[in-house]
């Protein structure tokens, strides 16, 4: 978060002290931790690096991506398990 909004840990907490930048209490590995959504993270700090945010959302989608296709193999394999299928990354048709 402070690579993304550009600023010292510091400022973070003095943010998140003073109200400007609101939070989530998320339990996490039996701990609780601050998760931040992406709109406040820009209201608080403007000058926040948007092109890492972007970056941070495809990796996110890719992420959920990956495990769409695991599940869809799965399940390719559940009807059939005598068919061995490899799903491929294709690159797009211009």
């Amino acid at each position: 978060m402070i690579e993304i909004a550009m600023v010292s840990r510091k400022t973070v907490y003095n943010a998140i002290n003073s109200g400007r930048l609101k939070y989530q209490l998320v339990n996490l590995d039996n701990r609780q931790v601050r998760m931040f959504h992406e709109h406040d993270v820009l209201d608080a700090f403007p000058k926040a690096n948007r092109t890492s945010l972007d970056v941070q959302a495809l990796q996110q989608e890719i992420a959920s991506l990956k495990f769409a296709l695991a599940e869809l193999q799965k399940a390719v394999e559940a009807m059939d398990p005598s068919i061995q299928v490899e799903m491929i990354a294709t690159k797009p048709k211009k």
